[in-house]
């Protein structure tokens, strides 16, 4: 049976720069070989992570510098973003991400439908929805779970809402099938997987940092399951 080896975990300090650091860190890391710093693979939360490290290595490039790739996993087009590390993926293509603006205008229309509220007050809800909804896809929660929350005082007002957040959700589905697209949460979650399904059989070459990433139960991206001494979790001291 073939051995697991665990990836390596770094924290950098609250008080120091997390992307100055992460830089420094990589590019010492690299040494004097700074192709090895090219073939690499930076995962980060956000796009504004990715522009902050990329910054970090501009100030230290000292004339030209060949970066690591820098991927934000929030991205909608993460597939496309990881490039070569994620071909050959096989299986059938992840349905698009639907467009924020439709998605939170399709919500709305749910919402005055259902008899929750109508116009702006609809709109503003949606977009409240939407972000739960996000929330609760990204953490893997199932919406069920919310009615295990206890809120006190609030009880008859949570009820409210949690039926209204039901009943729209029963018919999310098939607007999202109607149009041939699912969350971005959704989709994320599902790149990640195939990510990690394939690194599974076939580690990357080059070394794989996942920096500012907070690593939850459920979380899919696990590294143990890439099974490569290069994997590496950096994250920041709280």
């Amino acid at each position: 049976m073939k051995s697991v080896t665990r990836p390596a975990v770094f924290t950098i300090p609250a008080h120091r720069s997390f992307a100055d650091a992460l830089a420094a860190g990589l590019m010492a890391r690299a040494g004097r070989d700074r192709l090895a710093l090219a073939r690499g693979l930076v995962l980060l939360p956000n796009a504004r992570a990715a522009r902050a490290v990329q910054d970090a290595f501009v100030r230290r490039a000292e004339g030209g510098l060949l970066m690591p790739r820098l991927v934000p996993i929030g991205d909608p087009d993460l597939d496309e973003r990881i490039g070569a590390y994620f071909d050959p993926i096989g299986g059938d293509p992840v349905p698009p991400a639907v467009d924020p603006l439709q998605r939170q205008l399709i919500l709305a229309r749910l919402i005055e439908q259902s008899g929750g509220a109508r116009g702006g007050e609809a709109v503003r809800l949606a977009a409240e929805l939407g972000r739960t909804l996000d929330q609760l896809q990204v953490e893997q929660v199932p919406p069920t779970a919310l009615r295990e929350l206890h809120v006190g005082d609030l009880t008859a007002h949570w009820q409210r809402s949690l039926d209204l957040f039901e009943l729209v959700l029963d018919r999310w589905p098939d607007e999202l099938a109607r149009i041939g697209s699912i969350d971005l949460a959704d989709r994320r979650n599902r790149l990640l997987s195939r990510i990690a399904g394939r690194w599974a059989e076939v580690p990357p070459a080059s070394f794989v940092v996942a920096a500012g990433i907070l690593v939850v139960k459920n979380r899919r991206l696990t590294f143990e399951k890439c099974a490569s001494k290069r994997a590496t979790l950096t994250t920041s001291m709280r």
